[in-house]
């Protein structure tokens, strides 16, 4: 990666969460190796708002744990323009009515100019069409394109 850019990458709720899921261990592994990166200079790791409200909706001690997981990474604070984007996601039938946090999510890593969201949600985020889908607002809107990842495609 030598002379390349860093990586900014948005870190959805489900990143920290499956930090965790022993239901999961190999989506869990993998998650593991991937917090690891927010030590190396070649990736710049943030969460927002939005990631701290989820994870303050946690049980007591596993929001401690969750807590843990994203201390020290900078949060980008919700406001105006990304809620405005993210019912815009929602208008255009993107994503449905009740993932309001997940079209947040979205925007900030647009209007915050992140090479990537990384997230484990493949219900409401990592899927081609929605990812597509997302990117034509985008570009209506003459804004960036965002990619939306696993880890493991970090990883790779």
């Amino acid at each position: 990666m030598k002379g390349s850019k860093r990586l900014k990458l948005y870190l959805d709720t489900t990143i920290p969460s499956y930090v965790f899921a022993l239901d999961s261990p190999e989506r869990m592994e993998i998650t593991r190796r991937f917090m690891k990166l927010r030590f190396l200079p070649a990736y710049l790791m943030v969460i927002s708002e939005v990631v701290l409200w989820e994870l303050g909706a946690a049980r007591e001690l596993k929001k401690v744990l969750l807590m843990e997981q994203v201390a020290g990474l900078p949060v980008l604070p919700m406001n105006h323009a990304a809620n405005h984007l993210a019912v815009e996601y929602i208008r255009q039938g993107i994503l449905p009515l009740g993932s309001i946090d997940d079209a947040r999510h979205v925007a900030l890593a647009t209007l915050n100019n992140m090479d990537a969201l990384v997230s484990w949600n493949f219900g409401h985020l990592v899927n081609i069409r929605r990812s597509k889908a997302i990117n034509d607002v985008n570009e209506v809107w003459r804004l960036p394109h965002i990619e939306i990842i696993t880890p493991e495609e970090v990883l790779e």
